[in-house]
């Protein structure tokens, strides 16, 4: 892939992902969005092109510039949600985001307890 519109174009293909998802995991309005996409805007740099990166599940070198490996280093079997894409978890709300970790943490916690032996 020569320009980041293609590579845009292809990640967000293959994540199911549209131009208002792109825009909303990066907190970008849609017009730029649009010239990303469409071929106006060259690159993505910063705090952008990491989220952008993250939503598609891609490296961000390889989005940036199309160098180095497309899959990004995470291995996929480390989300532990089967129902629930990661894409999909990275378009929520930071506060939902924040909710739903508070939610597993509290959970996690309450299991150690249970399985922490009793003293007699």
């Amino acid at each position: 892939m020569s320009t980041l519109s293609e590579r845009l174009s292809e990640a967000m293909a293959e994540a199911g992902v549209t131009a208002a998802d792109l825009a909303r995991a990066t907190g970008t309005k849609a017009p730029s969005v649009h010239k990303w996409v469409h071929g106006q805007t060259k690159n993505i740099r910063g705090a952008n092109l990491v989220a952008a990166a993250q939503l598609l599940n891609v490296n961000e070198a390889w989005l940036a510039d199309g160098h180095g490996p497309k899959t990004r280093n995470a291995a996929p079997d480390l989300w532990p949600f089967p129902t629930i894409s990661a894409s999909e978890f990275a378009q929520l709300s930071q506060a939902d985001k924040d909710d739903i970790v508070a939610l597993i943490e509290t959970k996690i916690s309450r299991l150690r307890k249970n399985a922490s032996p009793r003293s007699a």
